[in-house]
């Protein structure tokens, strides 16, 4: 079913021929990630997408066939009213706000006509990747707590594109569960890949919109401007980065920020480790 969703789809599945991909959704799994200690985590376990309002029939199916037991939704409480999550089955729905409306995301999104947009809104994008560890990480413990009890597996957590709120997460339990940083990083920027075609089209829509409010050609709307949108849209790696140096900084360690911050304790997360990692052939 899933194979049938996007021709594009075939270049995900490159990667491995059984972790799924929904590239309209941003859906993707985490299992098949090998650990640096010869593991690998298991397949159909855990899943991560941005929101699933649009979904078309065959996507919904893609989306039923996981089976999911729980939803965590990450977005705030405006954002699940604009774009409700679909019933897919007997799964448990969880909204756990984890942001604000004035975060400085919302601030960088103000910021896309100023000259030197696209550095204006990297820098305020990578300090709320910074805050979400340094100030914001007390909000994150309840999603943490749901997703390390192996009874709610599997379970599929979300925000709105599925890049940002979600892709801390996802990098967080990825380094919990041992996988390097690199396929950390990889798995993180894979969404400026699966979200290309639906972010030109959306660029495509503002630069019509923003050519007749201004009464010029498409040709002459600042392509500086469309470009700190494109950013604002995606992934950068100094995003992530910023949030690997606050972990480093403030507690030394992924490790100790799970301990201190997340209030996991080892022997939770080796029951965790030991249910939801398997061993390689290799």
């Amino acid at each position: 079913m899933v194979d049938t969703i996007s021709s594009s789809l075939t270049d995900w599945n490159e990667m491995s021929t059984t972790r799924i991909h929904v590239p309209s959704s941003n859906l993707r799994e985490l299992g098949g990630y090998e650990t640096v200690d010869g593991s690998a985590v298991r397949y159909g376990l855990i899943f991560r997408c941005g929101h699933m309002s649009e979904l078309t029939e065959d996507e919904h199916d893609a989306y039923q066939d996981l089976k999911l037991k729980m939803i965590v939704d990450l977005r705030r409480d405006d954002e699940v009213l604009n774009r409700p999550t679909p019933l897919f089955g007997g799964e448990q729905n969880l909204h756990i706000s984890v942001s604000d409306p004035d975060n400085a995301f919302a601030e960088a999104a103000a910021k896309a006509h100023e000259l030197d947009a696209g550095t204006l809104i990297l820098s305020d994008a990578t300090r709320y990747y910074r805050e979400v560890v340094t100030d914001n990480l007390h909000r994150y413990i309840p999603v943490f707590d749901r997703i390390f009890d192996v009874g709610n597996l599997p379970l599929l957590f979300h925000c709105t594109a599925g890049k940002d709120r979600t892709g801390f997460v996802a990098a967080a339990i990825l380094k919990f569960l041992g996988v390097p940083d690199e396929t950390v990083f990889e798995d993180y920027l894979l969404t400026n890949k699966l979200l290309a075609e639906r972010t030109e089209k959306q660029l495509k829509v503002w630069t019509q919109r923003i050519s007749k409010e201004k009464g010029i050609d498409e040709s002459e709307v600042s392509s500086e401007a469309l470009n700190a949108l494109r950013i604002l849209m995606l992934t950068h790696v100094d995003m992530l980065q910023s949030t690997f140096d606050a972990v480093d900084e403030k507690f030394g360690s992924w490790d100790e920020m799970r301990r201190d911050g997340l209030k996991i304790s080892d022997e939770r997360m080796d029951a965790f480790r030991g249910f939801a990692l398997e061993r390689t052939s290799s």
